[in-house]
């Protein structure tokens, strides 16, 4: 068995997810991708993840809906939320939701991969 972080990156932008892969691939990382809510939940259930970097605006399941069902699904599962919104009550809410962490779009990568660290560190 792969002893490799697995991390889920659930952004409806392909090319987001390809940056954070990108921004992670020195890691030694495990990636699955999803590109919305209920493709992420699919993809939880049937493969456990290490940590989730989850976009909070995405088609059919907002972030907010979808990160309140991870932690409903996987209690304790660390999500780090991604929004190019830095509005002082959505990055509430998210922690409030369970988040371990929120990132603001544009990122850099060393800023990704610190995020991460800390989250699994956690």
């Amino acid at each position: 068995m792969d002893d490799a972080t697995r991390v889920l990156i659930v952004d409806d932008d392909r090319f987001v997810r390809m940056l954070l892969k990108d921004a992670l691939s020195d890691g030694g990382y495990h990636f699955t991708e999803a590109s919305d809510g209920e493709e992420a939940l699919e993809k939880l259930k049937a493969d456990p993840q290490d940590v989730v970097l989850l976009d909070l605006f995405m088609p059919k399941m907002s972030g907010i809906e979808a990160l309140t069902e991870i932690q409903r699904i996987a209690p304790g599962q660390k999500v780090l939320v991604i929004s190019s919104l830095d509005s002082d009550a959505l990055v509430a809410q998210a922690l409030q939701s369970g988040a371990a962490g929120f990132i603001q779009k544009p990122f850099h990568p060393l800023e990704i991969q610190a995020a991460v660290k800390k989250a699994l560190s956690a």
